[in-house]
């Protein structure tokens, strides 16, 4: 815990209180291993007419300064467990709660966070599977959630109007509100991603960042519909995110609206194996971060990020950006790869920059002859099979069919469908709805061992150039200590035809995240590899020994030899 030794109110009037927390840390005195190198500042703001409060946290590392890894930075709010016991986190996710008795009576699972409720207070909730990690969203996604209490009919919401400071871009998830009941507001963390996405200062470096403000809101009404009280959250979530840049905080280190930016162009997609001309890159992400590599923006820690998505014309209009310098990067919903702007853009207080016609140059080698998935850089649109029975949240049942990847326990379905043998998927009969597991996962023994799979991807070829260079792309959606291994039609091959080496650290298979960080790989694979007639692609996931290792499939796409135009 963050706990400030000096206190100062920094404004005080009719309309507004801000305060604030302090924690300065002194070089000559680091005897406690608990006092962080960091100066902390914590705000909290009270606005008249506000039914509710803000808070801000400014973290500083100075020149000079020790080595500091920061994993995780969030507010967490503990409420009264006698009096909120109903949960709401998006429109089709809500529900009564466990308590934490409930949870320290019951059976812990494969992992701490997830238990079997034995003896719930609440009957209803008796033979259910509760964990943290269930309610999890992406970034773009945790605009509002928190909890009902019946008596006096009161709701506490956490409103994040904005995530310009949260790391890893507007896919990254994180937790929200759980059992406890405990809300949260994550500034960042390692989660479905890895520790690289915590915050690492080496020696001597100099950084600092705001982190918010969140405003935590509270509501009543007389009625005993609890989605009353969520309604007016989300009528108000959508207030305070129409007022970002906010016009209150003190600190000088939060430019307001008229001291930031805007960044605007148009966005087109250029590959002639779908289209002759360049088209439109509709519902494109596109977003301003710290200059870096391509796709460097999924790992980015310090700096600030902003985020919005393209119409259905390529338009992109980027507002609120705090002066700085900074790459844009884009990705495009159905196209593989990213997408990054040639030159840094250098963006200053009162700035209107206009880019122009951009345009995606996206991997691509030859025609497509047969692809797997849709590149959307997740693995919703498999095959995620229903959990044992005795296992279940019943949120995420039948009535809520897309939600259905966070139920526990689905990675040891693979081996109740593959109990011998392992998946093979024949291109142009299998269906990938139906007959592409959800995630490449190891394999459950009796003895209760996991050991590698090896999944088969079989497909014809009426005619094969043995002097042309096909490429097969591997898009990954999550990697959790995976390593993968494919040959082509020897599946005994001592070396195999390609590999992608032990990566990842996502923890997206036990944390019921569909996906993590993103990952491409291309592989050229030559002709004379290849036979006319059937051919047969084997994966080899050979991480063994844990039930979560493994990976997601985002997309596979198989190419032919480069075409003349």
């Amino acid at each position: 815990m963050l706990l400030g030794t000096n206190f100062r109110v920094i404004a005080q009037n009719e309309n507004k209180v801000e305060v604030s927390f302090t924690k300065t840390w002194n070089p000559s005195n680091n005897s406690s291993a608990h006092d962080l190198p960091l100066n902390i500042d914590k705000r909290f703001v009270m606005l008249r007419g506000s039914s509710g409060f803000y808070s801000y946290g400014i973290f500083e590392h100075l020149k000079g300064w020790p080595t500091l890894i920061i994993e995780e930075a969030r507010i967490a709010i503990k409420l009264r467990r006698a009096l909120f016991h109903y949960m709401a986190i998006s429109d089709d996710m809500q529900r009564m709660m466990p308590t934490d008795e409930d949870r320290s009576a019951g059976q812990v699972l494969d992992y701490k966070e997830a238990v079997l409720l034995t003896h719930p207070s609440n009957p209803k909730l008796k033979g259910e599977v509760d964990d943290k990690y269930q309610y999890s969203f992406e970034n773009k996604d945790i605009k509002v959630h928190g909890w009902v209490c019946n008596t006096p009919r009161v709701g506490f919401w956490v409103i994040t109007p904005s995530n310009e400071y949260c790391n890893g871009g507007p896919m990254k998830q994180d937790l929200t509100s759980h059992a406890g009941p405990t809300s949260l507001a994550v500034f960042f963390s390692g989660h479905y991603a890895g520790p690289e996405l915590g915050v690492t200062l080496k020696e001597g470096e100099a950084w600092k960042k705001v982190f918010g403000p969140v405003f935590f809101y509270l509501n009543s009404d007389s009625s005993d519909n609890h989605r009353t009280l969520w309604e007016d959250a989300k009528r108000q979530m959508q207030e305070e995110t129409a007022k970002w840049p906010y016009d209150f905080p003190e600190s000088l280190d939060y430019p307001h609206a008229n001291e930031r930016g805007i960044v605007r162009g148009q966005l087109f997609v250029r590959d002639r194996y779908i289209n002759k001309d360049p088209m439109y890159a509709k519902s494109a992400y596109i977003g301003l971060a710290l200059p870096g590599d391509v796709g460097s923006w999924q790992y980015e820690t310090k700096g600030y990020q902003f985020w919005t998505q393209t119409d259905k014309t390529g338009q992109f209009k980027i507002t609120g950006v705090r002066p700085g310098t900074y790459s844009l990067y884009s990705w495009v919903p159905g196209i593989i790869g990213d997408y990054k702007y040639n030159y840094d853009i250098n963006v200053k207080q009162g700035s209107d920059i206009n880019l122009g016609h951009l345009v995606f140059d996206p991997p691509r080698n030859g025609p497509t002859l047969w692809e797997i998935g849709i590149p959307d850089r997740t693995a919703a649109e498999f095959f995620v099979p229903d959990p044992l029975p005795g296992l279940r949240n019943q949120l995420f049942n039948n009535n809520n069919i897309t939600q259905k990847f966070r139920q526990y326990g689905l990675w040891d379905r693979y081996t109740d469908l593959y109990p011998n043998k392992d998946l093979v998927y024949k291109v142009g009969v299998s269906d990938y709805q139906k007959d592409w597991f959800f995630a490449h996962v190891t394999r459950r023994t009796r003895s209760k061992n996991y050991i590698p799979t090896t999944w088969q991807i079989l497909f014809g070829l009426p005619s094969v150039d043995p002097k042309g260079t096909y490429t097969l792309h591997i898009a990954l959606a999550s990697a959790t200590y995976s390593h993968l291994q494919g040959r082509m039609n020897d599946p005994s091959r001592p070396k195999p035809h390609f590999e992608i080496p032990a990566i990842g650290r996502s923890n997206a298979i036990a944390r019921h995240g569909i996906h993590g960080l993103y990952r491409l790989f291309s592989f050229q694979i030559q002709g004379y590899e290849l036979q006319k007639g059937e051919n047969t692609i084997y994966l080899k996931q050979i991480k063994s020994g844990n039930p979560f290792y493994g990976h997601h499939y985002d997309y596979i796409r198989w190419e032919g030899p480069p075409q003349k135009n």
